[in-house]
């Protein structure tokens, strides 16, 4: 099926891509229900729930090859408004970013710490671990981003995708941020990055929360980038089958892992939580309320919590 722009940002056509059916992505678990039949463009995509973790996600999912096709060619001018090079406003919020993530990190990385970062996007992760000076790779599949990140940072920087690049050596942090939710098969990646990573290593996921209860944008936060809705409880259900467990939390989505024995009681524990959050927060039709309700406070200024 043939991309275009137009096929991204006419509203009320479904996007094109043919995909197929799939089980759950975060636990494996093949039942499902259909929580949403449109996104934020009021495009036609269908989001489904996971009756075993409450995972949100795209069902029929893209094949690996539509994938591609839209990441090469469409993704960063679809996405960020960008198609030759980063744009200031984006370079200035993510140098920010990362100095916020480096301050989580304290008290838990040796003095010349080996690092990566999985989708290091333009590189101010990067960045920012070897202005502290630690040993910092990252790879970005994205022409565009990856260029820049390459520009500043040589070849400690591959323009290659996760299934693609390899490392000889490991690493004590491997870092993933907000790149797992753009994954058909999350649980293969984090088992990647725990491979990367060495025995006493960390792996520090940031994922977007659609388990918040406020502000809650319904179906305003799916799109077609994200193919997965993580809350807190089903992170943890997915990383667990990678063979990681929660060493910090940072945020409710944004958690630091370690190595562990895969923990059973831990992962249904954790899998009964996230399927009993997303059916409070998308149960009963509640995307569509919640998606008005949401644009009703940006209107009004309610979505503003105190302070």
């Amino acid at each position: 099926m043939h991309y275009s722009l137009l096929s991204f940002f006419l509203p009320f056509t479904r996007y094109p891509y043919e995909g197929h059916p799939v089980a759950c992505p975060g636990c494996g678990h093949d039942k499902s229900h259909q929580v949403a039949g449109i996104d934020r463009r009021l495009k036609r995509l269908s989001t489904a729930a996971c009756d075993h973790c409450g995972l949100l996600y795209t069902n029929p999912m893209p094949t690996d090859a539509e994938l591609a096709t839209y990441y090469a060619d469409f993704y960063r001018f679809d996405y960020q408004a960008a198609d030759t090079a980063p744009k200031e406003k984006h370079l200035k919020k993510r140098h920010v970013e990362a100095a916020n993530r480096v301050r989580q990190l304290e008290g838990l990385m040796p003095e010349k710490a080996r690092t990566l970062d999985f989708g290091c996007g333009s590189g101010e992760f990067v960045t920012a671990m070897l202005a502290l000076g630690h040993d910092a790779h990252g790879f970005e599949p994205g022409d565009t981003y990856g260029s820049h990140a390459q520009s500043l940072h040589g070849d400690r920087i591959s323009i290659k995708g996760w299934q693609d690049v390899s490392y000889q050596d490991r690493f004590d942090l491997v870092t993933c941020f907000h790149v797992v939710e753009h994954l058909s098969n999350p649980v293969a990646a984090l088992e990647q990055m725990a491979q990367w990573s060495a025995p006493n290593g960390l792996v520090y996921i940031e994922v977007p929360d659609l388990g918040k209860a406020h502000p809650n944008k319904g179906f305003g936060a799916l799109h077609f980038a994200h193919l997965l809705g993580f809350n807190h409880h089903n992170l943890i259900v997915a990383a667990a089958r990678a063979g990681l467990v929660p060493e910090r939390i940072v945020a409710p989505t944004g958690i630091i892992f370690r190595h562990a024995t895969a923990d059973a009681e831990l992962a249904e524990s954790e899998a009964a939580k996230g399927l009993a959050l997303t059916r409070r927060l998308y149960g009963d039709g509640k995307m569509v309320s919640n998606y008005f309700r949401y644009q009703f406070g940006k209107l009004t200024g309610a979505n503003k919590r105190p302070g």
